[in-house]
């Protein structure tokens, strides 16, 4: 479904592409995904709101990095799957190969239900290992579906896997479990039926096998999501009861107030989830939703984000790029709200006007990952700056791991986001999409500051030399913070404060706290990177009955911070990337003593004829320009892909280097870590 000319000219897909179709009593809605890393938030967000995924595989490269990622992203929102192992038609087509990656590497219990009749030029068909019959693809384009007897020299085969995979089946289904140890033999209709509840209950991985190229084993596959995979109706969806509340300074936000479960009818209250925006050409604005509960028509609704009512200039169904007008959606579908309604991703949307009990609900968070390396971005004409800027702010509504700003030091645009490819592809849009010309900077690594040491403090800071002054008292402590150091949402650091108002009044308190949350965790004293991981508390103090404002604990924060952070004993963390190499036999040792040059850790190998592959994990810094000797000791023949794992502590020496660089590329004054 691929539609962008980028995608057509790399051969790659860049965003996800939604359609419907009809396969014989059901409807499905179909996301397809990228399977580049550094499109990775399209997966994530197409998982957030499907109801059962197919995990592809190929049958010549087996799990690959990206597979692991995906099947991480299953897991997160315990999507349950049906595995297709695809490719079966190429030299070297392994699909048992495939199948033993998948148990010991991804950790599931994926099962053959069927077996492939030869493979490469050889591969005719597949053994449905349930009914026992053989089934051949004729026609052109394999449409023409055959069933015979299963030839007799595979049936040991068959005879073995179907035993294996009834065995496997009573292992997690009591049903099936009662069965097989009654020595009975089960029906089709019994394994069918044990099949989908361990499947939906994620206890289970069924397995096909396949070509999708030539349409071999396509149809039953389809037969599979029917029989295998939930209907919204039988998935688990939760959402927050969330209350309305606005803070001093006016502005409101939302509080969750406890979990709900919504309910796949159409006579619910409307309960929809933005998950993806897009802008094109052909269809302009489009806002992705899917309709958790209730029925989604064009009437006015309400982002709950935002407390902000609008009205659906359209309401459609989207097949690939084109789009189908319809008149309302029903829960447990996905449409598009085409036209600007003022949301973004991750938005929950209801029907505006009083609500059922004056409550309002919010989906879940979708997981997104943090940025990781961030380049300047020049425009060649200053005329455009306005229209490059007014694009990149758009490209930002659709893609959360892509953020665009003016970095006020070094006065020119940055970009950021996951990788050298994903950057690539948003200034060749610029070009290609907007006519603007743009030129991007050498990559860096996006770094975050941490402490690693708690300090008590007891703090004056005072600024009294006749006339108004400044006072404050500070006591309490700062803290390492435990967090999660691969996701880049969710709690990053910790500013309380709790003091008697005798001691410090409210208001001052909550000037320490903004102090903090606004600026000191936002741009960190080592080299102005974002603060990860503090616990501030502020349990007492004092005040001036004359000199304690607002804007002398703003300075008693920032003094005593500066004082404070040599004793924290700060470092640098970095992120750390899982890399996957496939490169000829003959070259694999000299590909792994560079990639050990690297600071790399080589953590598997495998050879299979003349291909290997190389699987380790390293920080990113050392990867830039890793492609050209990989290329160069593989004589053009070799290639490699990286993803995020998390970010680590970085070595005390290699911490100050980097400092040391930045800072002084930037004529800042640099910090000296302690030993």
């Amino acid at each position: 479904m691929d539609s962008m000319e980028l995608e057509k000219e790399r051969g790659i897909t860049i965003r996800s592409a939604a359609t419907q179709c009809r396969w014989k009593n059901s409807t499905i809605n179909i996301i397809d995904t990228p399977g580049h890393v550094d499109f990775t938030i399209e997966v994530e967000r197409a998982l957030r709101v499907l109801d059962g995924a197919i995990l592809l595989m190929c049958a010549v490269g087996g799990v690959q990095s990206q597979t692991l990622t995906v099947d991480r992203q299953m897991k997160r929102y315990g999507v349950p799957r049906i595995c297709f192992i695809n490719k079966l038609d190429r030299d070297n087509a392994n699909p048992q190969r495939a199948l033993k990656q998948a148990r010991e590497r991804l950790g599931i219990n994926a099962v053959f239900i069927q077996l492939n009749m030869g493979t490469a030029q050889d591969f005719e068909g597949v053994v449905d290992l349930i009914e026992e019959k053989a089934v051949y693809f004729d026609g052109p384009f394999g449409e023409i579906i055959r069933c015979e007897p299963v030839p007799s020299y595979i049936m040991e085969d068959v005879a073995t896997a179907r035993k294996e995979l009834i065995s496997r089946l009573a292992e997690c289904d009591e049903e099936m479990e009662f069965i097989f140890l009654n020595d009975q033999e089960p029906t089709v209709a019994q394994i069918h039926a044990a099949i989908r509840r361990a499947t939906i209950a994620n206890k289970f991985v069924p397995v096909m096998v396949g070509s999708a190229y030539r349409n071999k084993g396509v149809q039953l596959l389809l037969d599979a999501v029917e029989r295998y995979l939930p209907s919204p109706e039988e998935r688990h969806n939760a959402g927050f009861r969330v209350r309305r509340v606005k803070d001093e300074d006016g502005n409101v936000s939302n509080v969750k107030d406890g979990q709900v479960e919504l309910m796949t009818d159409d006579e619910k209250p409307l309960v929809a989830l933005v998950f993806k925006i897009e802008e094109t050409k052909k269809s302009g604005l489009s806002n992705y939703v899917r309709v958790y509960q209730g029925k989604m028509r064009k009437e006015h609704l309400m982002n709950i984000r935002t407390g902000k009512n609008f009205l659906p200039p359209k309401l459609v169904r989207m097949h690939a790029d084109s789009a189908e007008v319809v008149d309302e959606v029903r829960a447990g579908d996905i449409c598009a709200i085409q036209g600007e309604v003022g949301a973004s991703s991750g938005d929950t949307v209801m029907k505006a006007g009083p609500q059922s009990g004056s409550q309002f609900f919010s989906c879940e968070d979708m997981y997104v990952p943090p940025r990781v390396i961030s380049a300047s971005l020049k425009t060649k004409d200053e005329k455009e700056q306005s229209r490059v800027r007014e694009r990149m702010l758009a490209f930002m509504r659709e893609d959360p791991t892509f953020v665009y700003y003016r970095n006020s030091e070094t006065n020119e645009d940055i970009v950021e986001g996951m990788g050298e490819l994903h950057l690539d592809i948003y200034v060749e849009r610029l070009r290609r999409e907007h006519g603007l010309q743009v030129e991007l900077g050498k990559p860096t690594v996006n770094y975050r500051e941490i402490i690693t040491e708690r300090q008590d403090f007891d703090f004056v800071f005072k600024r009294q030399s006749g006339g108004a002054g400044q006072w404050a008292h500070l006591k309490g402590y700062v803290e390492p913070l435990q967090i999660d150091m691969s996701v880049e949402k969710g709690v990053k650091n910790k500013a309380t404060a709790r003091c008697s108002n005798g001691d410090i009044r409210e208001a001052l308190q909550k000037t320490v706290v903004k102090q903090l949350e606004r600026k000191i965790f936002v741009k960190g004293e080592l080299m102005h990177a974002p603060v990860w991981g503090v616990h501030f508390h502020l349990n007492g103090g004092s005040m001036h009955e004359v000199d304690s404002n607002e804007q002398a604990f703003k300075n008693a924060t920032q003094e005593l911070w500066e004082t404070l952070l040599p004793k924290l004993k700060p470092t640098l963390v970095e992120p750390f990337m899982d890399v996957e190499m496939t490169v000829p036999a003959a070259s694999m040792t000299d590909v792994a003593t560079e990639f050990s040059k690297r600071e790399g850790v080589v953590t598997e190998t495998t050879v299979d004829g003349p291909d290997a592959v190389i699987r380790g994990e390293t920080a990113l810094d050392t990867m830039f320009g890793f492609i050209s000797d990989l290329r160069r000791l593989t004589k053009g023949q070799g290639d490699f892909s990286m993803q995020f794992r998390e970010y680590r502590p970085m070595q005390p020496y290699k911490a100050q280097m980097r400092m040391d660089e930045r800072n002084n590329d930037l004529g800042r004054k640099t910090f000296k870590l302690s030993d």
